[in-house]
Formats: C-alpha cells, structure tokens, sequence
C-alpha cells in the first residue's frame, strides 16, 4: 500500500480527490494538444518526379602550352524531364435516374353534345308574351334543379354545376332585361336538367 500525504482541509477533510481530477484533467489536456498539432490524418501524397538519368561528364585534358589560349567548355544542354502527370481518375459511371412511372389512366366518360336550340336575333325583348315564358322558364327550371335527389346529384355532379351555371346566368341576364340572353340560358338548363333526369 502508497503512503499518501493528506492535506487536512476544513473541518479535517482531506482532498486526494481534487488531486487525481487535476491529473486527468491535465492528461486530457496534453492528449488534446497532440491531437490537434498532430495534423490531418489525411496527408497530401505528393509523387516525387524520378531522379534525372546520370549525364557523362567529358573530361578535358589540361592544356599542354600554357600560352595557347583556352578553348571554350562546351555547354552541355541537361535533358528535359517529363513533367510529372497527375495520376488519371477513372471517370464514374452516370448515374442512371429512376424511370418515372406513367400515371394510371381512368377511362373518363365524356357527356353527350348538349343540344341548345335555335338561338333568336334580337328583336323580341319587348314582346310581352316572350317575357311572360322567359319568366315561367326560369322558375321551372330553378324548381325542377331544387328538386333533384342527392343521389342523382352525387352520379352526374358536372352537369348539375352547369345547369346551376346556366340559371345563374340566365338570371343575371333578365335582371338586365336582356330577355334573349336569359331564355336561351334557361334552355341550356332544360336540356342539361333533361338529359340528367332521363
């Protein structure tokens, strides 16, 4: 067994523990800093060029008359090195996208051509008796589209939109007293309202 000094501490406790906390703490300390000036663990590999191939070096005798002026060395050229070539990446194949999947197609059932009658010039809008039918054609066909089971409406919901579309308009018209206009929307209605009720 160690002998340890223990440093009494207010009140007799003694402070081993804060001792060893201080030592890991300066451990983990020191660790850091060789982590970190350690450097990256990922180290650049530079390829070193080769060594250039051994030149022969001609040798000049020495000159046998010292008076005899000195002939010029001859310069010799060093080869030329290839230049280092960086190492070739294969190049990834493309990367193929998912084929779009063709959206299922509904067979959708088109309605018949609606029939709409003769359309009129113009010129009747102050024929009374024309209004009184506009009138009356009006009111019937709201009716007969207010009467309309949920069940019927819930099997042909597209044309009862448009017979609702064509009384709103044809109402809109004979508030403009444009009496033409609102019986031939009105007639409209009458056929989309007959060929759903059939």
């Amino acid at each position: 067994m160690q002998n340890r000094v223990l440093i009494p501490h207010r009140g007799n406790k003694v402070r081993p523990a804060r001792k060893a906390r201080r030592q890991c703490l300066r451990i983990f300390v020191s660790a850091c800093a060789l982590v970190s000036l350690a450097g990256c663990h990922r180290k650049v590999v530079v390829v070193a060029a080769p060594p250039p191939p051994p030149v022969e070096m001609v040798s000049v005798p020495p000159p046998t008359h010292p008076s005899e002026p000195m002939p010029e060395e001859p310069v010799i050229a060093s080869p030329t090195l290839p230049l280092p070539v960086p190492p070739v990446r294969r190049p990834q194949p493309p990367r193929r996208r998912p084929t779009p999947v063709p959206p299922t197609q509904t067979a959708v059932v088109a309605p018949p051509p609606m029939d709409l009658g003769s359309l009129t010039t113009g010129g009747e809008s102050t024929n009374t008796a024309l209004r009184q039918q506009t009138d009356d054609l009006l009111k019937a066909q709201t009716r007969r589209l207010n009467a309309i089971p949920t069940s019927i409406i819930a099997l042909h919901t597209e044309q009862i939109e448009q017979a609702r579309l064509f009384l709103k308009q044809a109402n809109d018209a004979w508030t403009k007293l444009d009496i033409e206009g609102a019986r031939t929307l009105a007639t409209k209605a009458k056929v989309v309202l007959d060929e759903v009720l059939e």
